[in-house]
């Protein structure tokens, strides 16, 4: 099985995950840093490093019928007598990586260090290559923020594998906040148990903690230069046909008013797989498909084989035959900033650092620009969808097998899912990066605009993780206040959610096993390189969709129908948790 899930690592494709209540008076005390005891006995340190020896306990314990993550808490284990040191493996931020070395320099984890005495090496090396050099090595961090789903063999290959530790029997007793969170949404908390029950990892969370409740946004969707419809008196599109005549529109006229009639990108999209993905691949389910596996109903379908995916890449193909596209899209991964250049139109892009970022960006060079949010286009046969939404990031943390104390690893973690740490995670420190104002954690606005040569989210990070993909629980106050106060912000979240009561073609939040993702991978290994070959081809004009039935045939023969039997297994087994 090493072998397997090494050979595996080396070559398979690593998935990867921005998004971005009321408590007591106590639990606001406790935001403030002023949490935990400083009377700890060396005795306590020593019995939790002998019980961090095994991952496992004869009787899970429960946590109390009383307890409350708005009262909890750091856990009374510190701060530890004696300092410890724990190795992190986790993705730095970019808006973070523009500003700092190392999140030793973000102030929420420089207060948690000195409420905990844990000091962390934090290690930001997190490319595909090096994640499979680390696995390859047996050299593991205590802690590794990582899209575990997308490892080869997935999280029970790397459990099976002495990767990392089942966390099922530890955490009620060491990590009773997370756990709390995690009973009272069970509909939504599978995203870090297999299929069995086991709980592998800790990730981030959009929570209200007057509900105790996860939250779901629309983080990415349809956006257009509404200044432009108004200066060609058109309405906004509401169905794909509408989008192309809009599309027509924009190029056929000089919307910039530059003097330039050719200047003017109707629709932009970014280049290399992942802005494909986000701002093309995203264009499909507006015809009841995707590039990947889909539900059609209760049916698992692979969708580039359908004959709703050969609408969509005809309707593309159209698009860039008449210039209405970009003619670099397939590598320009910067084209976005040809919306920014008030030569782009219309795309689809994700909430912050799309949308939001270019309507005010554009807003700074002249005021009569609007960039705003639209509803997703309905399709050809009545298709319409709602994507994007989520409730945090693909990211999760697991405690390595490596990690000489576990259970002090997760009891620090579990402090940012109590309303104390989350406080501190999502704002930074009371009175200085924020203040309760009326119960209300309200985000010093010079704090914002601290340094003119960094964006709002640069210097929020230089106190907070609020804004990031870090394992915590992300206060929805945090969202609501940077993105949810202008009217056309307020708008986003309506235009992109479904119009209408049936809609969306994603998958659910399904796990293979070990061996299921060893035999998966390596028949879509090809054929996902055969797709995406063949939908530019068809897009370009490269390839005519006169070919169409033989590139189905093709796929066929690279034993599609055996993925979809494994994906349909899973699904089953997904709707078999309890």
């Amino acid at each position: 099985m090493k072998k397997k899930i090494v050979s595996a690592l080396l070559c398979a494709t690593l998935l990867s995950g921005l998004l971005t209540g009321c408590g007591n008076g106590g639990a606001e005390q406790q935001g403030s840093g002023e949490t935990g005891s400083s009377d700890q006995s060396t005795e306590k340190t020593s019995e939790v490093s002998e019980a961090s020896q095994s991952n496992t306990t004869e009787e899970t314990p429960a946590v109390p019928e009383d307890f409350d993550p708005r009262t909890a808490g750091l856990s009374d284990i510190f701060p530890l007598e004696e300092p410890i040191t724990l190795t992190y493996l986790i993705r730095q931020n970019d808006a973070m990586a523009a500003t700092m070395d190392s999140y030793a320099d973000v102030e929420f984890l420089k207060r948690l260090e000195e409420l905990t005495n844990v000091h962390i090496e934090w290690n930001h090396n997190t490319s595909d290559e090096a994640f499979a050099n680390m696995i390859n090595s047996r050299q593991y961090p205590d802690l590794i923020n990582w899209p575990l789903t997308g490892v080869a063999g997935g999280p029970a290959a790397l459990i099976e594998d002495g990767v990392i530790l089942d966390l099922t029997e530890m955490m009620p007793e060491h990590a009773p906040n997370y756990w709390a969170w995690l009973q009272n949404n069970p509909d939504v908390d599978l995203a870090n148990r297999l299929d069995d029950g086991t709980i592998y990892s800790m990730g981030c969370q959009l929570g209200n903690w007057e509900t105790l409740k996860f939250e779901k946004t629309y983080i990415s969707g349809p956006q257009i230069r509404k200044d432009w419809l108004d200066k060609l008196n058109l309405e906004v599109p509401a169905t794909i046909d509408e989008l192309y005549d809009v599309l027509v529109a924009f190029k056929e006229n000089d919307c910039n008013g530059n003097g330039d009639p050719n200047d003017e990108i109707p629709y932009v999209i970014a280049g290399g797989d992942k802005r494909l993905g986000e701002t093309m691949y995203t264009m499909a389910a507006c015809f009841g498909t995707g590039n990947s596996f889909i539900m059609e109903g209760e049916e698992v379908v692979y969708g580039p084989i359908t004959d709703y995916y050969k609408d969509f890449v005809s309707f593309m193909n159209k698009l860039y035959t008449e210039g209405l596209i970009n003619t670099d899209f397939a590598i320009n991964e910067d084209a976005f900033n040809l919306i920014l250049q008030d030569q782009g139109g219309f795309t689809i892009d994700a909430l912050n650092s799309g949308v939001i970022a270019a309507h005010d960006l554009l807003k700074q060079t002249d005021e009569s620009y609007n960039y705003v949010s639209i509803a997703w286009p309905t399709g050809p046969d009545g298709q319409q969808v709602g994507r994007g939404r989520s409730g945090g990031g693909g990211r999760m943390t697991a405690i390595s097998t490596a990690c000489e104390y576990p259970e002090i690893a997760l009891a620090w973690l579990d402090y940012a899912y109590s309303y104390a740490g989350s406080l501190n995670a999502t704002f930074g420190i009371e009175g200085e990066s924020y203040d309760m104002i009326d119960g209300y954690p309200t985000i010093r606005e010079e704090v914002k605009t601290a340094n003119d040569a960094w964006n709002v989210e640069e210097n929020l990070c230089r106190w907070m993780v609020g804004s990031i993909n870090y394992p915590c629980i992300r206060d929805i106050r945090f969202y609501e206040q940077m993105n949810l106060v202008e009217d056309y912000q307020k708008e986003i979240q309506q235009n992109w959610g479904p119009q209408k009561d049936e809609f969306g073609t994603g998958m659910p939040g399904i796990l293979m096993t070990s061996d299921e993702n060893s035999e998966f991978s390596g028949i879509m290994a090809d054929i996902k390189t055969y797709v995406s070959e063949c939908t530019l081809k068809y897009i370009t004009g490269e390839k005519s969709l006169d070919e169409w039935d033989s590139y189905v045939a093709d796929i066929k023969k690279m034993n599609i129908d055996r993925a979809l039997e494994i994906q349909r297994a899973a699904v089953e087994r997904y709707n078999n948790r309890q």
